[in-house]
């Protein structure tokens, strides 16, 4: 067999229109029919969704509730000032104001 690019060439030339040939034969003898069917209805998604962004809803506004009622009895319970944490500490950071007010200074005429 001669090996040069052409013969090459030929010779898949050759199979390729045997495979086409094969195969072109074989779908002629089947019958082709087109079918037409209508979707058939899936799961109602808003049925699905509705009940699972409801319930992480309440889910939330619970959680929200829950933690102003911590947070409230924290306040309570808890404040800024506390003036035994003061007298434990000895310190007098402030001073009694002056309530007596100084007459003025008398000046010659």
């Amino acid at each position: 067999m001669d090996s040069t690019p052409a013969t090459m060439v030929q010779v898949w030339l050759a199979t390729g229109s045997a495979l086409l040939l094969v195969i072109g034969t074989a779908s002629a003898q089947e019958p082709t029919t087109v079918t037409t069917t209508t979707p058939s209805p899936g799961p109602n998604v808003v049925a699905i969704v509705v009940p699972i962004v409801v319930v992480v809803v309440l889910l939330l506004v619970g959680l929200l509730i829950f933690l102003f009622c911590v947070v409230k009895k924290k306040r309570q319970t808890e404040g800024t000032y506390q003036p035994s944490a003061e007298e434990q500490s000895g310190a007098r950071s402030v001073e009694v104001p002056n309530t007596l007010k100084l007459p003025k200074e008398e000046r010659l005429i």
